[in-house]
């Protein structure tokens, strides 16, 4: 099913009143080196970092080991 014209703009509006998109400068050889590792994790650079934010703002939730306990 094709989403419409009006969905679209909708998504857009909502994206816009509630996502950011958070940047970095590397040198292209560390940024393709990165996108290598990534892959090689079956991963995307994105999901790789938004995991490791996450895990700084929420450090009670394990991203990649839901299942296991943190030791304290």
């Amino acid at each position: 099913m094709a989403i419409t014209e009006a969905h679209k703009r909708a998504n857009q509006k909502w994206d816009k009143q509630n996502m950011m998109t958070l940047g970095v400068r590397l040198k292209k050889s560390d940024a393709i080196a990165f996108k290598e590792y990534a892959a090689s994790q079956g991963r995307t650079a994105n999901a790789i970092l938004k995991d490791y934010v996450f895990s700084i703002l929420h450090p009670e939730r394990d991203v990649e080991n839901p299942s296991e306990e943190k030791s304290e």
